[in-house]
């Protein structure tokens, strides 16, 4: 039995036996702000302890937040709070257990529901906030999601979604267009991302190359419109509609155009969306190499060899950050000399042009020295071999075998699972049957880089061994006759062909710094890219010791490493020690403490990128 009364509270104190250990105190803030703006809506159950108190049995997080406001100084600390007194005989323990267990938490949905429902009445978003104590913000993913078409919030309900696949869904406000992606899209293949393609098919991504080039803030101050995900922080969003954004590349790259043309081409062609295979249709004339003036190849020559002076010596004791900031500027050097030699004559200038474009980046690009070729072409000249149809010229072959290309292409995107068999057929193939004489028709390939040969010490390497053995354990399960390859693909279930795909393509990364490598070269800026994907960390895989690095690099070098690994200044000791103590110094007091050397470590790829103009 319990009885009511009203009990200062600062008077009530927590009680030690109360069962909920986990999270007790998550989640005050909006508690305290919900009790200011509703009060308190359940009382707290106490039993009396000594010295006057009394101590919480149920309600400890209600007493936490009441506990804030009075330091506040939104209440009172002696403010009377309603509570229910338990009988000293009562099993406290038992009770606190069940204020916890029997109780069943509100679905999100409903809790969505409830805040659309809130501000449809009339109150403000920011009022919302302030009364749960959450942020404008998740106020607005919560109104989102309450304004989900009954039919897909429904299924969130029973399970049929996840919460993510919910979020995914209201990236749009069309019910009809939400309703049609959930009956269309299969539950097996069902993703976030495969829902946010669906419902902004035809729209434009932020990331896309002429986005990149126009620049968002351009578009949308030309009365462009764009979709923002509340529920993907990376996604920029998309653009609504094609005829606005193509009107503004093609204003600005007719701008750059101008700048081309002032070179002297013949011709100056803009294609934005820029097929490689379009350059067949052209002869390529180059421009013409001059040699350089004596006191330019004087400098080239310096340059040169001071740079394989430098570059012998990177690893010595004396070598530091300003011999390599050094070997950067030598070869930015030699590259503008090498650039100087080349030159259009008027000839060429003349009879040739040039077709401005875009890259990938969203940077113009420049195709240089391209001349139309004559047509037509003698169809007589194309003899058929003996396994062509008769009569079929290679002009009409290749449409035809074209239009099939097309028409497979079609049926493989719509066909997952051969789709994906040929994906790691095609892939794997170079990998385990190198002398294989069965191809691919996917023009798919894969370039295995060997990073082992640039490791000293091979076998220490665990990353080494795991690859090793998962190679030997693939082996052990594949056909040994590669024309049994393709049956086999055909034959395994989706996650082994997902297995095989992973494994296979990692054996193309490469990560691999060479000499002639600039930090920001683009394979490197990929790799950084992949490995902040996968959330990589080089720590758990290396661990730098005297024979792995410490013993290879300078002594001031290993002062540093020391200094930045323990956040201490230089000791006086250090700079007296020989580089083998020091060495072995670092290794002992550097181990576990999750140290990288600076190129191992995890960068940002966005940090990486240049703005490149092709030359």
């Amino acid at each position: 039995m319990t009885e009511t009364l009203s009990i200062p509270l600062n008077k009530l104190v927590p009680w030690d036996g109360n069962v909920r250990k986990t999270g007790a105190s998550e989640g005050i803030e909006e508690l305290s702000a919900s009790i200011t703006a509703h009060g308190l809506l359940q009382a707290p159950i106490v039993r009396k302890i000594k010295g006057g108190k009394y101590g919480v049995v149920a309600g400890q997080r209600r007493l936490l937040a009441l506990k804030l406001l009075a330091e506040k100084g939104t209440i009172a600390a002696d403010m009377a709070i309603p509570c229910q007194l338990v009988a000293a005989d009562a099993d406290a323990g038992e009770i606190s257990l069940a204020e916890n267990v029997v109780r069943v938490a509100m679905h999100p949905a409903d809790q969505f529901e409830a805040f659309r429902d809130l501000v449809d009445r009339g109150v403000e978003v920011a009022a919302v906030a302030a009364r749960f104590g959450v942020t404008e913000n998740i106020v607005a993913k919560r109104l989102k999601l309450g304004r989900l078409s009954p039919v897909v919030l429904a299924a969130y309900r029973a399970g049929e979604i996840d919460l993510e696949e919910a979020q995914a869904f209201a990236i749009s406000d069309d019910h009809q267009a939400q309703e049609r992606v959930l009956a269309e899209v299969s539950e097996w293949s069902r993703n976030p991302s495969l829902i946010r393609r669906h419902l902004t098919e035809g729209e434009i991504p932020a990331s896309d190359k002429r986005v990149r080039f126009v620049g968002l803030d351009a578009y949308q101050l030309a009365g462009g419109v764009v979709r923002r995900d509340l529920f993907d922080d990376e996604s920029s969003g998309t653009l609504i509609g094609t005829i606005l954004l193509d009107r503004l590349v093609s204003e600005k790259l007719a701008d750059f155009a101008n700048s081309v043309r002032a070179e002297g081409w013949a011709w100056v062609k803009i294609v934005a969306d820029f097929d490689r295979s379009v350059l067949g249709d052209y002869r390529r004339v180059h421009p013409e190499r001059i040699e350089l003036t004596a006191e330019q190849q004087a400098l080239f020559d310096a340059l040169s060899e001071e740079y394989d002076t430098l570059a012998d010596s990177a690893e010595a004791d004396d070598g530091d950050e300003g011999v390599l900031a050094r070997l950067d500027r030598i070869e930015g050097s030699m590259s503008d000399l090498e650039h100087a030699q080349k030159v259009w004559t008027a000839e060429t200038l003349a009879i040739a042009g040039a077709i401005v474009t875009l890259t990938y980046k969203g940077t113009p690009s420049v195709e240089r020295g391209l001349i139309r070729r004559d047509e037509p072409v003698d169809d007589a000249v194309d003899e058929p071999t003996p396994r062509e149809p008769v009569g079929l010229s290679t002009a009409l072959m290749e449409e035809l075998t074209a239009r099939k290309t097309a028409a497979l292409r079609v049926a493989v995107a719509r066909n997952v699972p051969v789709a994906l068999a040929a994906a790691v057929h095609a892939l794997a193939l170079p990998v385990f049957y190198p002398l294989g004489v069965n191809p691919s028709c996917l023009q798919v390939t894969l370039r295995e880089t060997s990073a082992e040969r640039h490791i000293r010490d091979e076998a220490g390497h665990a990353a080494v061994s795991v690859n090793a053995d998962a190679l030997a354990r693939w082996s052990e399960s594949l056909p040994l006759d590669s024309a049994e390859f393709w049956p086999w693909c055909l034959a395994q279930p989706q996650d082994t062909l997902l297995s095989l795909l992973a494994f296979v393509v990692a054996q193309a990364v490469n990560a691999v710094r060479l000499k002639a490598d600039r930090p920001e070269c683009g394979r490197l800026i990929a790799a950084d890219a992949l490995a902040k994907a996968l959330s990589f960390d080089m720590a758990e895989w290396f661990t730098p010791d005297v024979g792995n690095y410490f013993g290879r690099i300078s002594s001031a070098h290993i002062i540093a490493a020391l200094c930045e690994a323990k956040g201490v200044s230089p000791a006086p000791s250090w700079t007296k020690m020989k580089k083998a103590e020091l060495a072995a110094l670092a290794a002992r007091e550097i181990a576990g403490t999750g140290w990288l050397p600076e190129v191992l470590r995890a960068r940002d790829p966005q940090s990486n990128e240049l703005d490149e103009v092709a030359a």
